[in-house]
């Protein structure tokens, strides 16, 4: 969860979406904005439910907006397609949007500032799955060292799963980012 002032922005919102929205009224917030890296279950399962009760925008790359139902992925979110490049205001905040396929094809990144929050595109010491329907290794590759290539060592990466880390830790640990 990000928040400016008494607003919050939700990404991937996987499952316990009542659970989430309890949280938001408990913490004096309103929910504006749903951003969603790919379009696996595992990452949009309350993104419905959420956009229902806040009618706040659900943001998915077009090639996962059509392939949401793959591996498992179906919501029935309205969704506003995200562009790379695209950025979205928030508060006094702006995410920059960046298309990272590999893991899906529509799998983007969002970068806040110094913080990128990343899906299933990089992992502490790893990285997400190719191995699955409309993924490619190839393009989590090309990902990985073209479009994360510019952003500085001190760059945070929050993963869709397990710890945060840093870009600079994980250009020394992670062999798919060396050289």
């Amino acid at each position: 969860m990000v928040q400016s002032e008494k607003n919050c922005a939700l990404i991937d919102p996987g499952a316990n979406g009542r659970k989430l929205w309890k949280l938001i009224p408990e913490k004096s917030l309103q929910l504006n904005l749903i951003l969603l890296t790919h379009g696996h279950l595992d990452h949009i399962a309350s993104a419905h439910y959420l956009q229902r009760k806040s009618q706040a925008p659900v943001f998915l790359h077009p090639r996962d907006i059509k392939n949401r139902w793959r591996w498992l992925g179906i919501s029935f979110a309205k969704f506003t397609p995200v562009e790379n490049g695209q950025t979205i205001s928030f508060g006094s905040f702006t995410f920059k949007v960046f298309h990272t396929p590999g893991h899906s094809p529509g799998s983007v990144s969002y970068l806040l500032e110094d913080q990128l929050f990343c899906g299933d595109l990089l992992f502490a010491d790893g990285v997400g799955r190719w191995d699955i329907p409309g993924g490619s290794f190839r393009a989590l590759v090309k990902s990985l060292k073209q479009t994360l290539a510019p952003f500085p060592d001190r760059t945070k990466i929050f993963p869709g799963h397990g710890p945060a880390t840093t870009l600079g830790i994980e250009r020394e640990r992670n062999p798919l980012l060396r050289g």
